[in-house]
């Protein structure tokens, strides 16, 4: 009995050792570091389901949840601040004492003071494939994007929104001309609802706020207008150290009506009052390019007549892939790396890049297979992650080199192991020596 309980304890030993080292050695968040000149460190945990976050001046975060906003405090100290069941958050950010977010079809204002919550902005036409628009503040203004209700233009079968929204389409932001090219076995045209035809040379007339498009809203005056258009869907939105806006684009998809192969997603610099082609032009090439297939491999024809242009702005990257660039964040100050370097999330490969003011790419971090990155941004000189499904954030930043060589920790962690094997070996021994004797 006696050398069972020996046994026993040894057993306890070892795996109150192995539990020490996990939680005080080892940072393993399945998370592995590309670049030796960085660290990532754990800023929360318990976060799991949150969509979005940002941070105020005291360095206060807010973190935003499908139907609930939480405070955590300098400290550490948490409270639920705002709730409320009918609400669909997707994207958050801070004003001078004002969070602003956006929910389903509309943006909201929510005064951290007296506590109301106003709808600044409704109406969005957002019913469609890509309903969930990203808000930023910059200087005055806050940019709302919002994305199109289709693949490319043609209202379909694979639009799951229809049997809501029978006589529901793409709404442009402005005028334009159709070719008057049907789909849907000659049944269908561009911009109009399923079932409807239409004419060569029909207009379709301009409506605020549009799909696809950017808007921007005057924090002081209240004024709302179109930004940029002729942009599909936007995954990602910061700006730079020279007040540029800055894009993750998804490109068109091999689905639909109008089906496009070939197409990949794309990083780009929108500038006001521009329009960046959709749905004719994706990454500056028109469909009718021989980059691009439609249905049986065949050439795409355009949709519009009399585009706004015919050589739409080329985007700063293009990627690989299709659908899996994702939230971008740009390190403005070059704190974590070079000066204006955007920092995405690519989510088939579940791995953060920097790319640089060159177009250079470079590895930073590799998530696991589970991961979900619901929001990345540049705070405090460091790149921050949060994890929709582990519910961990990250801190992403430079190591810091002029005290690393005179950390204790290891030192400490090498006699605790010490101990722990100096008691093994004594209990070791002392069982030996009584089954000697017996």
């Amino acid at each position: 009995m006696k050398k069972f309980f020996k046994s026993l304890l040894i057993i306890i030993i070892f795996t109150a050792a192995i539990i020490f080292l996990k939680k005080h050695c080892f940072n393993d968040y399945n998370i592995i570091l590309k670049d030796n000149n960085l660290k990532v460190d754990l800023k929360y945990r318990g976060l799991r389901s949150a969509v979005d976050f940002v941070v105020d001046e005291e360095e206060n975060y807010y973190i935003a949840y499908k139907d609930k906003i939480q405070f955590i405090d300098k400290n550490g100290r948490s409270i639920n601040l705002f709730s409320d069941s009918n609400m669909n958050i997707n994207s958050i950010e801070y004003d001078r004492n004002k969070l602003y977010f956006s929910s389903n079809s509309s943006v909201y204002s929510y005064d951290l003071r007296s506590k109301k919550c106003i709808e600044i902005i409704k109406d969005l036409p957002n019913f469609g494939d890509y309903k969930n628009s990203i808000i930023k503040i910059s200087g005055d203004y806050l940019y709302v994007t919002i994305g199109a209700a289709t693949n490319s233009g043609v209202v379909g079968n694979d639009n799951s929104w229809l049997k809501d929204n029978p006589f529901s389409h793409d709404i442009s932001p402005y005028k334009i001309t159709l070719k008057g090219i049907n789909f849907e076995n000659g049944d269908t045209g561009a911009f109009i609802n399923k079932g409807t035809k239409s004419i060569e040379g029909q207009i379709i007339p301009g409506h605020f706020p549009g799909n696809a498009s950017i808007i921007m809203y005057n924090l002081a005056n209240e004024a709302c207008a179109t930004y940029a258009w002729g942009i599909r869907n936007v995954k990602g939105i910061d700006f730079d150290s020279r007040e540029r806006m800055i894009v993750s684009v998804g490109g068109m998809e091999n689905r639909g009506s109008r089906p496009i192969k070939g197409d990949t997603d794309y990083i780009y610099v929108i500038k006001p009052k521009t329009w960046y082609g959709w749905p004719d032009y994706s990454g500056g090439d028109p469909v009718n390019s021989p980059k691009f297939k439609g249905s049986n491999n065949r050439g795409v024809s355009f949709i519009l007549d009399n585009h706004p242009t015919t050589n739409p702005s080329a985007p700063i990257y293009v990627h690989k892939s299709l659908g899996t660039l994702n939230s971008l964040a740009i390190d403005k100050n070059g704190k974590v790396g070079e000066v204006d370097s955007i920092y995405f999330y690519e989510s088939k490969e579940q791995k953060l890049y920097a790319m640089n003011d060159l177009g250079i790419l470079s590895e930073k971090l590799k998530f696991n297979d589970k991961s979900k990155i619901s929001s990345i941004k540049y705070v405090k000189n460091q790149i921050l992650i949060l994890d929709y499904t582990d519910g961990n954030m990250y801190a992403l930043g430079l190591k810091d080199i002029s005290t690393s060589h005179i950390s204790t920790r290891p030192i400490l962690y090498f006699l605790f192991i010490v101990t722990i094997i100096m008691i093994i070996t004594i209990l070791k021994m002392t069982i030996d020596k009584s089954t000697n004797k017996k």
